[in-house]
């Protein structure tokens, strides 16, 4: 995670109320919608990461905020798994747990490192960074 990224994402869910559960993301009313819809005026974690960074990247963050909030995970088994799709759904339910606060998810995501090298020159972040 960039340092850019991390403070977009930190800017994104400032406030208790930016912030759900159980949806990637409501509306001003509370009913769930998509988490790129116009409509929508909170996101859980994986839909605000989607939200400001599209598909692509977002499933390498979400491998890299999942490892720094579970530790690093050994994959096994053929054939191989859909790495992005587990740490999505684990912060997911991360996310969704009862014992999951607004107050608990801001201070893991102010404690994630973020990579303080340069990009590649094809503009790729190493898959390598902080997390």
């Amino acid at each position: 995670m960039l340092p850019e990224e991390k403070q977009q994402l930190l800017d994104l869910l400032s406030q208790e109320q930016k912030w759900c559960q159980h949806a990637e993301a409501h509306d001003a009313a509370g009913d769930p919608v998509q988490c790129d819809d116009r409509q929508a005026a909170a996101w859980d974690l994986t839909g605000a990461v989607y939200r400001l960074f599209g598909c692509r990247r977002a499933g390498a963050l979400y491998l890299q905020i999942d490892r720094h909030l579970h530790g690093k995970r050994r994959s096994v088994g053929w054939p191989p798994p859909d790495l992005e799709l587990l740490a999505m759904t684990s912060l997911q339910a991360f996310n969704d747990r009862a014992e999951t606060t607004f107050a608990l998810l801001r201070a893991r995501l102010e404690d994630m490192p973020v990579w303080a090298g340069e990009r590649r020159s094809s503009g790729e972040i190493p898959p390598e960074t902080a997390g």
